[in-house]
């Protein structure tokens, strides 16, 4: 097992990582034991994982289970709502606890539950996607999507623990898998050369990819995050770094209503964009932009852009919340393991990266 401690004082955590760690619960959580306990899961998960963690939780004391729909277009206020109507029905007080049991939505969701309810209760991650290890599991950012605009409300609200058991992967789909690998990628391409390699050399598909190198890869971008995170916890600067390939990402889900790509899949194509726009303003070198794209590629395929309206994307770009006074930021690559945070890109840049963007897609086919 890898341990990874999240220094934020009197808010931090352990992160675990490893294979079978689902067993090993009540010794994991034996300090939050006795606590009234809701789990929020989604009926597929439930299906595959939910007696291994049910039997590990019954040494813990008494559940309760909601289960929400499955896909980030349900990640909203009628399911919030329904996560709150649960905690009530469950006796769930301000001592309770909170147990996200699923993706990245389930973490996301369950995290701004319990940031909101009786003003906050304690929680913990137990991610089941790649997507979630390597990325939303870590660093307390809780929301819900806005029909206009991805995770525009939410809050910050740091788990008491994130459990990352990789076995979990066994049962994941493929297309799932590369989409944490796109977000494996970022972290690599922001503050780790060796992470970016061993992404970018990865099993084609990801078919074949070892235990080993799966646990390495989700603790190495844990690794980065956590760095990121403990400097700058409510990202008032330095961990706005972390957005790199968000600001497109978010508005590709935006524009197709959270159906088209999985999130890593639009990240993956954020990717491209910004290493478009950091190689036509002069601060990554062409071999840098090829580099960069080639990884992405490398990770399989993704959905289409180029039948995409442009000006809706440059919309949904001019909601995202990263905007300031009215200003795009993007966060671009100057090197391999090393970015910058721009506030001055202009809709025409961005322009340029779709059209740049929907012309790669002929190398996917």
């Amino acid at each position: 097992m890898i341990e990874i401690s999240v220094d934020l004082g009197p808010d931090s955590y352990p992160i675990a990582i490893g294979h079978g760690l689902a067993a090993s619960l009540p010794r994991l959580l034996a300090p939050l034991a006795g606590r009234r306990t809701v789990v929020v899961s989604n009926r597929l998960v439930w299906s595959l994982h939910g007696r291994r963690v049910e039997k590990a939780l019954r040494h813990l004391g008494d559940f309760a289970r909601v289960l929400i729909p499955d896909g980030e277009r349900h990640k909203g206020r009628r399911t919030l709502d329904k996560v709150h109507d649960a905690f009530v029905k469950a006796g769930l007080g301000r001592d309770g606890l909170v147990l996200a049991f699923g993706g990245g939505v389930v973490g996301d969701l369950a995290g701004f539950a319990a940031a909101t309810y009786m003003r906050g209760v304690i929680w913990v991650q137990l991610p089941t996607t790649l997507l979630a290890m390597v990325d939303s599991s870590v660093g307390g950012k809780t929301g819900i999507n806005h029909p206009r605009a991805k995770n525009l409300i939410g809050a910050f609200h740091q788990p008491k623990a994130v459990i990352a058991d990789c076995a979990f992967l066994d049962t994941l789909p493929v297309r799932q898998l590369r989409s944490g690998a796109y977000e494996a990628l970022k972290c690599g391409l922001i503050a780790d050369r060796g992470l970016f390699q061993a992404m970018r050399k990865a099993p084609a598909g990801l078919k074949g990819w070892s235990r080993v190198e799966i646990e390495n890869a989700v603790a190495s971008a844990c690794g980065v995050k956590v760095g990121i995170v403990e400097k700058d916890e409510r990202e008032d600067g330095l961990r706005r770094v972390l957005n790199l390939g968000h600001t497109l990402g978010h508005a590709l889900e935006t524009v197709t209503g959270y159906r088209r790509f999985t999130h890593g899949e639009a990240v993956g194509w954020g990717l491209v964009g910004a290493a478009w726009i950091a190689r036509r303003r002069g601060i990554l070198p062409d071999e840098g932009f090829d580099l960069v794209a080639s990884a992405v590629d490398h990770l399989g395929p993704r959905p289409r852009v180029s039948d995409l309206p442009g000006p809706s994307i440059l919309d949904a770009v001019g909601r995202d919340k990263k905007v300031r006074n009215g200003r795009l930021s993007f966060v671009l690559p100057v090197d391999i393991g090393r970015v910058a945070v721009h506030d001055d890109v202009d809709r025409g840049e961005v322009r340029d990266a779709l059209r740049v963007m929907a012309s790669r897609e002929a190398r996917l086919s």
